[in-house]
């Protein structure tokens, strides 16, 4: 499977935190082309019965993607057995093992996320030796997010999306990963990210709620419409 930059028209949108199927079905319907289910911790954590009627009232070509922290759930558990069962393929992780959930999951399978948490000093070099270090087998993609020393994401602070440049991530190799940009993003700053750092992707939660776990229909159709803007980038 090749994941180094290629064309593509738009950008692609997750909207995450999902916690209804009400909710799911409107994410949809603005247009998103994923859904993040929250497995690991907070106001927007589900559980699989939950999960399981969200699965079931997404439309085709709007993909469910699990957040998962690999270090609380190994692989084997109540809670991957739920994931198997749901057929959801993409996982998004979490932890401090998550490079070395990377290879048992696709050998079982699934289409990993890493999360890499921007620290402006290490950036990129701390991102190309996770990478490297996976090699053959990197994974589908990247979730950037906002560094943070106690949450695990969904912090709500963006980051300076310049140090996403373009020559910068094609230099690491052997394949520059696809970029999914969250932290902070909402409907009046997404074109700005995604003309800044042309990402594969963009990832909100807060930014299209209404209150923690309750998406605002509005807020997700416009965020969706400032987003899906034509890109070069993969």
């Amino acid at each position: 499977m090749q994941y180094a930059n290629g064309p593509s028209p738009m950008t692609r949108v997750k909207i995450c935190g999902i916690t209804t199927a009400k909710d799911a079905v409107l994410a949809a319907s603005a247009g998103a082309d994923a859904v993040g289910l929250n497995f690991v911790a907070g106001p927007r954590k589900i559980t699989p019965d939950v999960a399981a009627d969200i699965v079931a009232a997404l439309p085709p070509f709007c993909a469910p993607v699990a957040l998962v922290n690999v270090e609380t759930n190994p692989l084997g558990d109540a809670l991957w057995n739920a994931i198997a069962q749901l057929r959801i393929r993409t996982i998004q992780l979490y932890g401090d093992e998550q490079d070395q959930a990377v290879l048992p999951l696709i050998r079982e399978g699934f289409a990993p996320l890493l999360v890499h948490r921007i620290i402006p000093d290490a950036f990129p070099a701390d991102l190309e030796a996770r990478i490297n270090r996976l090699d053959p087998a990197p994974p589908l993609g990247v979730v950037v997010d906002t560094h943070d020393p106690v949450q695990l994401g969904g912090t709500g602070q963006t980051f300076d999306w310049k140090i996403l440049d373009k020559a910068r991530i094609d230099a690491i190799a052997p394949n520059p990963p696809r970029l999914i940009v969250a932290g902070g993003l909402n409907p009046t700053n997404v074109a700005e990210a995604v003309r800044i750092a042309k990402p594969w992707a963009v990832d909100v939660s807060s930014g299209v709620e209404e209150s923690p776990g309750r998406k605002s229909p509005e807020l997700m159709s416009t965020f969706v419409r400032a987003a899906k803007i034509p890109t070069t980038s993969t």
